[in-house]
């Protein structure tokens, strides 16, 4: 029954539905500070510029913080929110996450954080993917589309005029 419908791809051939990976997403956002000003804004005070009332679980009143390898919210009652999981961090550079905000339920997608100098500052990459496939991963990467938005917050926390401008 295989061969039943010969123009149709064999899931395991290229070209086939399964194959398809949905892109990357990569946002650059310069900031006028070093590189390890940067890092040490995004990770240390990230509870001050994060927009917990337009980006959370528990909303305004909230907090966001990298505690233990996590990173996590917590409402103003104690409770805590994994939002993701550290893989990988090389302060101060890069730090990868495992991410699940939002979407608690499907397995975690990838977010790369990069902070490179830049002359008189810094750039922080951030690129998103990892996502999953089928349906989910369609869902996911159709979720995720707020970064822009949040990394204008950061970079103007960080001294920076707004992005979204440009």
């Amino acid at each position: 029954m295989d061969g039943l419908f010969s123009h149709a791809a064999s899931a395991n051939e290229p070209g086939s539905q399964d194959d398809y990976r949905l892109p990357e997403r990569r946002h650059t956002v310069d900031v006028p500070v070093s590189a390890d000003q940067a890092f040490e804004g995004f990770s240390e005070y990230i509870h001050l510029w994060w927009p917990v009332n337009k980006f959370s679980h528990f909303g305004p009143g909230s907090h966001v913080t990298f505690d233990q390898g996590s990173l996590l919210e917590e409402s103003e009652d104690g409770e805590l929110h994994l939002w993701g999981k550290v893989v990988h961090l090389d302060a101060p550079h890069t730090i990868v996450l495992d991410f699940t905000l939002g979407m608690e339920t499907a397995p975690p997608t990838h977010v790369s954080l990069d902070f490179r100098e830049r002359g008189t500052g810094a750039d922080l990459v951030l690129i998103h993917d990892g996502w999953s496939a089928g349906y989910v991963g369609q869902e996911q990467y159709e979720h995720y589309t707020q970064w822009p938005e949040i990394l204008d917050y950061y970079a103007r926390f960080m001294g920076a005029n707004s992005q979204l401008d440009r």
